[in-house]
């Protein structure tokens, strides 16, 4: 199988962002953002990226070999040294290949053993099947269900929250 990296965002990743990610209606279809409807659209969003990255636990996951980007996650520490997912995306031909679960491990790993985490919470939409088997295949435990509303065109869901803690 091939390897993962999980990396800060670049310039030089615009292409990847807009074919392999921004652009994918069905795959926003579970997702907080809003797909970009234009090249111009995408350097903005990569730049406010760049920034965010800078100061956030935020990452794109990237092919070891090729350095393409296929996706980003990123977590938030709420407190108390429990972290919160803040999404994990993996771009659509990319997805049933195991990276979306290798970058949840590396993420897992950095935020216990490095940042001292006790506790992660991952959510995801009721209806996203494949980001519920995923983290039910690290161990997740399923916590509760909350209704939600995305910003961007005021879509009312249902997240579904997992957690995992140091150690399980």
């Amino acid at each position: 199988m091939e390897k993962i990296i999980l990396r800060k965002a670049r310039s030089e990743d615009l292409d990847s962002m807009w074919n392999n990610i921004w652009q994918d209606k069905e795959l926003a279809k579970f997702m907080l953002w809003k797909p970009v409807e234009n090249i111009e659209e995408a350097k903005i969003r990569l730049q406010k990226t760049i920034e965010y990255q800078k100061s956030n636990l935020a990452f794109y996951i990237c092919l070891e070999e090729t350095d393409e980007v296929i996706g980003f996650l990123g977590a938030v520490d709420t407190g108390d040294c429990i972290f919160e997912d803040t999404g994990i995306c993996i771009a659509s031909k990319y997805q049933g290949k195991g990276f979306g679960k290798q970058a949840m491990q590396l993420l897992l790993k950095m935020i216990f053993e490095e940042l001292g985490g006790k506790e992660f919470i991952y959510s995801c939409f009721e209806e996203n099947k494949k980001s519920q088997r995923l983290c039910e295949s690290l161990g997740f435990e399923y916590k509760y269900a909350k209704q939600n509303t995305r910003k961007w065109d005021n879509l009312n869901y249902t997240a579904k929250y997992y957690s995992i803690k140091a150690g399980e």
